[in-house]
């Protein structure tokens, strides 16, 4: 006998005397046969389910840990279907899963989709083990329709109640974790209310944390759903002041590093990043902030992630890009004697040597020169600028004034605050 479409049957009357207690029979042995197969059929459900609904295949929408739900959620009701006296088994359970796609911030719509879509395949698969059961074995399930899919639709129900409940808690917790997050990157929260804006965003008042402010150039903003990549083990919290993004991290988790969470950070295409130092106490993240807006000024590209540890020398002179241009013009000055193509091989020469460790042949290879060409770069800048790159002191000034070159020429001048 074919089985039935795996769509919500018609409900028939109850049956009474003999006839009754065979379907509910068949019932029994239907849900336990498939109870025994709660693995495949949940992941046949996964399946069906992320098929007709979107919302479960896109990476920053989907709920985590679903076959496992699935699963629990299968077992449950049909343990309940098997003994009616543990209906609350399933109603609790269902009732859980309601309340944590709230605190996931998954949308009810597609959660209520997705039960249906559960309750039509597991009452195929019910269908199906009933026709096991002897040439009436379809027959009798099909009797006990009615409360199979009462009991499906009281657990949806109970799902739905729970992720409401739970959506105003999470709004609640949510705005005020947010308002906590500003209050701690501005730097407004005091002694006493550190401990409650810990409490709010689930931090220790003491621990490693660092902050990256990311902004869009040309005056261009993060797109909300294009947020910074950072992996699962980096924990964070975000806010999104205008045109921008900032992210506190917090390092205490599994022994990250400042490099590992620098090198993680993957900005948005038409953005950049700067990156704070650690701090260890959470009410110092104000001024970890301050620091990180200004390793943002320091970069001189679209997707450049820069590290405040890494160059504080160009956070000083970005603090001050009048300065920057001062000193630019001091000593560089002498380039201006110079073709602008030869300058700008210069200064490009400059850098690669600068950041090979001062190795003529290193910096040749990251050129695709030859040696004695980085060298001869190398006595003409000495000669333009009147440094000597064989000076120590000379280099400084010279690693100071590219920084203060690319600096200027990427914001431009400024005037002192």
């Amino acid at each position: 006998m074919a089985s039935p479409a795996p769509t919500r049957p018609m409900r028939t009357a109850g049956v009474t005397g003999a006839s009754g207690r065979e379907h509910h029979d068949v019932l029994r042995a239907a849900a336990l046969q498939v109870r025994g197969q709660v693995a495949p059929v949940a992941a046949h459900i996964v399946e069906r389910i992320r098929d007709r609904h979107p919302a479960y295949r896109e990476p920053a929408l989907a709920p985590s840990g679903l076959l496992e739900e699935t699963e629990g959620s299968v077992a449950a009701v049909l343990d309940s279907l098997a003994d009616p006296g543990r209906s609350t088994v399933s109603a609790e359970y269902l009732s859980w899963v309601g309340e944590r796609r709230a605190w996931q911030g998954f949308p009810l719509e597609p959660m209520m989709g997705a039960c249906r879509t559960a309750g039509d395949a597991l009452w195929l698969a019910l269908v199906r083990a009933g026709e096991g059961q002897g040439p009436e074995g379809t027959q009798l399930i099909a009797r006990a329709a009615a409360e199979v899919w009462d009991l499906f639709e009281r657990d949806s129900r109970l799902m739905a109640d729970a992720y409401l409940r739970a959506r105003g808690e999470v709004t609640f917790h949510r705005q005020r974790g947010r308002r906590a997050l500003e209050g701690v990157l501005a730097g407004r929260v005091d002694a006493t209310g550190l401990a409650e804006a810990a409490d709010a965003l689930g931090l220790p008042e003491h621990g490693r944390f660092a902050v990256a402010v990311v902004r869009g150039t040309a005056g261009t903003a993060v797109p909300v759903r294009r947020r910074s990549a950072v992996p699962a083990r980096v924990r964070v919290h975000r806010a999104f002041p205008p045109g921008g993004e900032v992210l506190l991290a917090d390092l205490g988790v599994g022994d990250l590093t400042l490099g590992d969470f620098a090198a993680a950070l993957e900005v948005p295409a038409g953005t950049r990043a700067g990156l704070s130092p650690e701090v260890d106490r959470l009410g110092a993240v104000g001024h970890a902030r301050e620091l990180a807006e200004l390793a943002l000024r320091t970069c001189t590209r679209d997707g450049e992630v820069a590290v405040l540890d890494r160059r504080y020398p160009a956070g000083l002179l970005a603090r001050r890009p009048d300065v920057a241009s001062e000193v630019a013009a001091a000593v560089l000055g002498g380039l201006r004697e110079a073709e602008a193509a030869e300058a700008g091989v210069l200064l490009e020469t400059l850098e690669a040597w600068l950041d090979a460790g001062g190795s003529v042949e290193k910096a040749s290879a990251a050129l695709f020169c030859h040696a004695n060409t980085v060298r001869r770069r190398l006595r003409r800048l000495d000669e333009l600028t009147g440094r000597s790159v064989a000076r120590p002191r000379d280099v400084v000034h010279l690693a100071l004034a590219l920084d203060a070159e690319r600096i200027s020429a990427a914001h431009g001048p400024r005037a002192p605050r």
